[in-house]
């Protein structure tokens, strides 16, 4: 039963890591912005960037309220 509840909550977890990784990838090219732009801004590495957005890596809060500013959204906007 415990391993039933663990394998959901990882689903949702994981299912959620790629809806957010989505609606960053899918803002970012909306507006225009290249990852190699936001490296050379020193935001962010490409190499980082091009993980998170294919949800093969974590993104912190702190990180993402950087990348929302820049893309002129509200951090909620990455919820809905």
């Amino acid at each position: 039963m415990v391993s039933i509840f663990v394998n959901m909550k990882s689903n949702l977890l994981i299912k959620e890591k790629q809806r957010l990784a989505a609606k960053l990838y899918q803002t970012r090219n909306e507006l225009g912005i290249k990852q190699t732009d936001l490296a050379k801004e020193g935001i962010i590495s490409q190499s980082q960037l091009s993980k998170i957005e294919n949800a093969e890596s974590n993104i912190s809060a702190v990180l993402l309220n950087v990348l929302a500013k820049r893309y002129g959204k509200d951090l909620s906007y990455f919820f809905e």
